[in-house]
């Protein structure tokens, strides 16, 4: 038993394959004409290829060039979900049992069918399954025609499609739009003047475009009969009343809900089996009892109002089957409806929804005093929201003992803090209060405070009557051991030897004899004083470490330390001096300001270990010719004005054109430090645009950089 072909060949699996990278290729090409279906696949090997990440496996070749589709001999079930274009013949073998085929090219003139295939049948330009139960597709037929499917089939595939003359597009700048504008013609659905669905036939998966149609099928066809098919129709004949039924009722339903007329003309219908006396009215009655589920799952019996700030999610009526029931909010009141047959009831039930209730703005007398720009809030308050009379700024605020949140933010000259509960439940208070003075009765509340405003190089003064500063270790300050650098690996860092990066690097600091939480690093650029930022993260034993990102492309920096005691910082005499050399080790010269290149990759190297080798590295800047040997090591960079190059960081998706006779786009997801190179199409174009990036898989503050500098590079391939 062969095993079954599960050919998924959608758009993304086949922008890339070399046939070769397999064992047993899924397909070949001939003649750059002819795909050839020739291997069979387990339902796991072809979600393997699917979602595959290895370059090599996928597929180049311009597939909207291929003419004949081949299912070679031995193959026996193929699931087609590639869209060919311009594909004009299919050839079935004998050995073929199973097919299905996800969309059907357009275009297609002919099917080649095996005379001694005993599981299908070709005729008159359709093919069946052997007992023409099953129709699988119809070549397109002529405009204005009649389709009239065989009394036999009960399954129908596909519906056919044509060609659209569309002009062909050639690119004569830099290509930009998506490769479908590359075509000369797309595919639209065929109108027909009528259409005939047989007695035996269940309902079709797909749309028809006609003037009329005639359904003899007593089939439930609710699902396919809605009103955006029978708003283009001029005239439908259908046997089965419960679908005809269905769709007045809900073309009804819709013309309440959204207040417009009704889109499905009554008398465009004929259905001999339609009867208006199977509307059931036997639950009628003079009173109902309405029952309201609310969306906060409360239950409401007998309700006649609600809050404007509820509303209902079910209803239930007494003695009406909840499926029946209906409901739409309009003009302020909750209507309630019943539906049956072909039409809706109106029931005499009406749930009024009451004005939204204007609650007045809080004030600041709501919560306290305010009396010469002195705000005093009241003892009670556990709470402080946004004040809509609130001034530009106070000159003193005083927060009672209860105080416990607080919303939106006070300016003040002073501040006087008497809760020892805010701390925990405000967080960064500074950002809540900007204030000069800082009075603080709780202890951590003010070493919080202090923490805070030694970070973000506040001068904003802070006092607490039960700070004790003999807690303030200063035998730290004497501390002179040498400040020790890791990369994340643990390797020790050389900074005064520093290779550059447009990144930020991240690195681990120690000093021994201080905790690594306490530390604090400055730099001085462009005459002012920064904090260099940092993170912490978990290590793989569950320690946290904290990794500080050394600003590379800065140029030369010296680095000054601190150390936090208490609830003040500490000068360390230790200084740091931060050298950038290029990648030879020379001092680094001329700016930071760097452009897009491509530079090669020799074998044996990785994009990362090339850059850690000291080696030469070949590049190439927009406008230059790329040897033709050198096309499958590619990797893209950074080029400096002072000849330095290095790897463009992150996952990147960008667009790859090429202009041989025609341009083709070509979609690629790169990794600027793996062993993924660019991949140039094999027919070895003469000229190749590199496009915008688009999605990048990397920190945002790199995001923003990378899209600052890129600018798309334009090569030529040489011998």
């Amino acid at each position: 038993m062969v095993k079954k072909l599960l050919l998924i060949i959608g758009l993304f699996s086949l922008f890339t394959w070399n046939v070769e990278a397999r064992k047993q290729s899924l397909f070949r090409v001939e003649n750059d004409t002819i795909l050839h279906i020739c291997s069979n696949l387990s339902d796991m090997d072809c979600l393997d290829f699917y979602v595959s990440d290895d370059n090599s496996d996928y597929f180049t070749y311009p597939f909207w060039r291929i003419k004949n589709i081949v299912i070679d001999e031995g193959v026996d079930s193929v699931y087609f979900g590639l869209y060919l274009i311009s594909a004009k013949r299919l050839s079935i073998p004998s050995s073929l049992k199973d097919l299905y085929l996800e969309e059907v090219p357009p275009g297609l003139e002919e099917v080649r069918l095996s005379a001694k295939n005993p599981n299908y049948r070709w005729e008159n330009g359709a093919l069946y399954n052997r007992d023409k139960t099953l129709l699988y597709f119809m070549l397109p037929c002529a405009e204005d025609s009649v389709l009239q499917f065989p009394e036999t089939v009960e399954v129908v595939w596909t519906i056919p499609k044509r060609y659209y003359p569309k002009d062909t597009l050639y690119l004569k700048d830099l290509p930009s739009r998506h490769w479908e504008g590359y075509l000369e013609r797309y595919p639209i659905n065929i109108h027909f003047s009528k259409v005939i669905i047989p007695e035996r036939c269940k309902p079709i998966s797909g749309y028809i475009d006609c003037d009329t149609l005639i359904i003899h099928s007593a089939y439930s066809l609710e699902g396919y009969l809605n009103d955006h098919v029978m708003s283009r129709l001029s005239y439908l004949y259908c046997l089965s009343d419960s679908a005809v039924a269905h769709i007045l009722m809900e073309d009804l339903w819709d013309s309440i809900k959204w207040n417009y007329r009704r889109a499905i003309d009554r008398r465009k219908i004929h259905c001999p089996n339609y009867d208006i006396r199977k509307r059931d009215t036997s639950w009628m009655r003079d009173s109902y009892r309405l029952t309201c589920v609310m969306g906060n799952g409360d239950t409401l019996v007998g309700v006649d109002t609600i809050s404007s700030e509820r509303n209902i999610q079910s209803v239930k009526i007494e003695g009406i089957a909840d499926e029946n029931v209906r409901f739409c909010e309009q003009d302020g009141r909750y209507r309630f409806y019943v539906a049956t047959y072909d039409t809706l009831y109106r029931l005499p039930l009406e749930v009024f929804v009451k004005p939204k209730e204007r609650k007045p703005k809080p004030k600041c007398s709501d919560f306290g005093e305010v009396r010469d720009s002195l705000f005093i809030i009241r003892e009670g308050v556990d709470s402080l929201p946004y004040l809509s009379d609130r001034p530009s700024s106070f000159r003193k605020v005083i927060i009672p003992k209860s105080m416990r949140y607080m919303e939106g933010g006070i300016t003040c000259d002073s501040v006087f803090i008497y809760s020892d509960s805010l701390h925990g439940a405000c967080y960064d208070l500074w950002n809540c209060i900007d204030a000069d003075y800082y009075y603080v009765e709780n202890e951590q509340l003010y070493l919080s405070l202090k923490c805070s405003f030694m970070g973000k190089n506040r001068s904003a003064e802070v006092y607490s009557p039960n700070a004790d500063i003999r807690k303030r270790d200063l035998s730290l300050q004497k501390n002179t051991n040498p400040p020790v650098w890791r990369d994340e690996q643990d390797n020790v860092i050389d900074l005064s030897n520093l290779r550059h990066t447009n990144f930020w690097q991240y690195l681990q600091l120690t000093i021994e004899g201080i905790e690594p939480g306490n530390l604090w690093v400055f730099y001085e650029w462009k005459d002012r004083k920064y904090m260099m930022k940092y993170s912490w993260e978990r290590d793989k034993d569950g320690s946290e470490k904290c990794l500080w990102w050394v600003p590379a492309s800065h140029g030369d920096l010296e680095l000054e330390y601190a150390v936090r005691t208490y609830d003040t910082l500490l000068t360390l005499p230790q200084k740091t001096q931060v050298r950038i050399v290029k990648q030879n080790g020379s001092p680094w010269e001329g700016d930071f300001n760097p452009t897009s290149c491509l530079y090669y990759v020799p074998k044996g190297e990785t994009c990362e270990s090339l850059m850690k080798s000291g080696k030469k590295i070949m590049y190439w800047k927009s406008g230059d010719t790329i040897p033709r040997r050198y096309l499958k090591r590619l990797a893209l960079g950074l080029l400096y004005k002072n000849g330095e190059c290095e790897p463009m960081e992150g996952r990147i998706s960008y667009r790859l054109d090429w202009k041989d006779n025609r341009n083709y786009l070509y979609t690629i997801s790169f990794d600027g430090l793996e062993t993924a190179f660019l991949q140039i199409p094999p027919n070895h174009p003469k000229e190749v645009w590199m496009l915008d990036i688009g999605q990048l898989d990397m920190n945002p503050r790199h995001v923003e950089w990378i899209k600052r500098i890129w600018s798309p590079i334009h090569f030529y391939v040489g011998r």
